[in-house]
């Protein structure tokens, strides 16, 4: 695919995560790629490379020690710096495993992938949009008395929350602790999960990657097409 830019043209092409060692060692041979600020991409002249997110760039902050002053992470970061070398030298051979977490109002998806195969799915949807397209939690942040059609659509909310969080801990139970966790929810949304009698098998503070993506409302169907849009990097050329 050719996308048109004003300094020329960029050439676009996708991998997918099996490919992902051959192909950018390819790419990396005689150029010195240097990693995004976003800690995304690799970069150098007329080339950028995008891993696939199933095999995300891993910062050093994430092997943090308990206690850190700002120079010792400092010190620590710049002795180890990500480079493209590193990051494919610590490539597993496959990905995960990894828990989708797909969430809108009154609708959630979740799944559980080993080796970027769906082992585990599950879809659920529970009546919490008023007519007007309001989720009935949100409407009363800003309004007064509830009737019984709000008051059913927030305990529809509480439950849809409690069976989030039941089949969590079933993924976690059966299949152990994922790697990764992947996230495609509003930003409001996702402190519901962490307010139900059930909390979910992973802190408020744990890492997530937001899933980059304007979903539509969560099915399996959809979960499993966000997953494999995660499976696929991006090689990006230019003609300067």
């Amino acid at each position: 695919m050719l996308l048109l830019q004003m300094s020329g043209e960029i050439e676009v092409s996708s991998f997918h995560w099996s490919e992902c060692a051959e192909r950018c060692r390819a790419l990396a041979a005689g150029r010195e790629l240097v990693v995004d600020a976003r800690e995304r991409s690799f970069e150098a002249p007329g080339l950028k490379i995008t891993p696939p997110l199933v095999f995300p760039i891993r910062s050093p902050a994430s092997d943090a020690p308990a206690a850190e002053t700002t120079a010792e992470f400092a010190a620590r970061r710049s002795s180890s710096a990500i480079t493209l070398e590193r990051y494919l030298a610590t490539l597993p051979p496959e990905p995960g495993p990894h828990a989708v977490i797909l969430m809108q109002a009154g609708a959630a998806s979740l799944g559980y992938f080993i080796g970027g195969k769906a082992v585990a799915t599950k879809s659920m949807k529970r009546y919490v949009v008023r007519g007007k397209g309001r989720a009935q939690p949100a409407y009363l942040k800003s309004k007064g008395k509830s009737r019984y059609g709000s008051r059913l659509r927030l305990q529809n909310a509480r439950q849809l929350v409690e069976e989030i969080n039941e089949k969590l801990h079933e993924f976690w139970t059966e299949f152990g602790e994922p790697e990764q966790l992947f996230v495609g929810a509003p930003v409001r949304l996702w402190p519901d999960l962490f307010r139900g009698k059930t909390q979910p098998p992973f802190a408020q503070s744990d890492p997530i990657l937001r899933i980059p993506l304007d979903l539509p409302v969560p099915t399996t169907n959809v979960l499993l097409r966000a997953y494999k849009s995660l499976c696929y990097g991006k090689i990006e050329r230019t003609d300067d």
